[in-house]
């Protein structure tokens, strides 16, 4: 393997730390300009608190140096969650994630696992107080466009075997997304994954999945629907 044009592992020299990653070409990244714009989305408002709002474009800046470094992938996805960690105790505060703790911990068995001061905390309060719910994520609203149109795809079966028809046209115009019944729990999803990946990262792992725009969406979300209904 040519190091100079092609570095991976090794410590980088001044001659190739602007070289892209092997890997980054193995995943068809052609420019950095294509990771810029997988991320320029992403943005915390006005209404977050700016320290957390520079926390989070300094990751996205990280982020854009993994187009050099694929190793920084999983450094971006656990600093999205110590931001996301930090930015739902300051918008939140202390006292009441406290007071939330105690009163868990009582109804639950002396002898079991107790709530500490971290993420899962954290997120259990938002979603037992409602500060986040399911229809936020643009996963779930994907989820629900997708159940919606199934159920229009099986109602055009129905019509040609009805009717005896060779096809029936396709039409958005027919598709009823706003009432369609989606379920899917993404929140409970959300809620026990966070922490445990929060955690894995924090403590060591070899993963190097370049995931992070899926935690940039939800972190991003989580982050601004939070400040806006707690403090709006």
């Amino acid at each position: 393997m040519d190091k100079e044009n092609l570095p991976s592992e090794e410590f980088r020299t001044p001659e190739n730390i602007l070289q892209p990653d092997v890997r980054t070409k193995m995943m068809g990244v052609q420019s950095i300009e294509q990771f810029y714009e997988n991320i320029k989305s992403y943005q915390l408002g006005q209404h977050v608190d700016e320290k957390i709002r520079v926390q989070f474009d300094t990751i996205k800046n990280l982020y854009l140096h993994a187009y050099f470094v694929y190793r920084f992938f999983p450094i971006v996805s656990h600093q999205l969650y110590v931001t996301l960690e930090h930015a739902l105790r300051e918008c939140i505060g202390e006292k009441k994630l406290d007071d939330f703790r105690k009163s868990k911990n009582k109804q639950l068995p002396k002898k079991g696992p107790k709530f500490s001061r971290g993420l899962k905390l954290c997120m259990t309060y938002i979603v037992e107080n409602e500060l986040i719910k399911n229809e936020d994520f643009s996963a779930w609203q994907r989820g629900k466009k997708q159940r919606a149109e199934e159920v229009y795809s099986r109602k055009i079966s129905e019509v040609i075997d009805s009717k005896n028809l060779d096809s029936y046209e396709w039409n958005e115009d027919e598709i009823d997304y706003e009432n369609a019944v989606y379920e899917y729990d993404y929140l409970e999803v959300v809620l026990e994954s966070t922490a445990g990946i929060r955690n894995s990262l924090a403590h060591g792992s070899p993963m190097l999945s370049p995931t992070p725009i899926i935690e940039f969406d939800i972190t991003s979300t989580i982050i601004n629907k939070v400040y806006e209904r707690f403090k709006g």
